[in-house]
């Protein structure tokens, strides 16, 4: 895991590149949702929700789905970065892939 100032999740300030690592996220209450900023140029992404885990090639992939109880949806901003959003009741939270930057990572109330 490396961070740098590349720009390359589509937001501003510092991204966390994760190149072959899954990230976990603890919270210190339940959110009832989650957005983060992405930057996805390579590779297959995991995603899991709840402990239902997800491994698919790009972010389009789980656009619309439900994973652990929670509705996924992706907003693509501009070529391979977008903005994963979930709705939904969140226990456990982890994300990783192949040349992967994430930023802006924000819990929901």
């Amino acid at each position: 895991m490396k961070v740098d100032n590349k720009g390359l999740a589509g937001h501003t300030g510092l991204d966390v590149n994760l190149n072959n690592i899954t990230v976990a996220f603890t919270f210190p209450s339940v959110p009832n949702g989650l957005i983060l900023y992405y930057g996805e140029y390579g590779g297959n992404i995991n995603v899991e929700v709840n402990g239902d885990l997800k491994n698919v090639q790009n972010f389009a992939d789980i656009n619309g789905a439900v994973i652990g109880g929670v509705n996924i949806s992706i907003t693509n901003a501009v070529g391979q970065k977008g903005v994963l959003n979930l709705l939904g009741a969140i226990n456990s939270f982890s994300i990783g892939g192949q040349e992967l930057w994430i930023d802006h990572v924000c819990p929901r109330k």
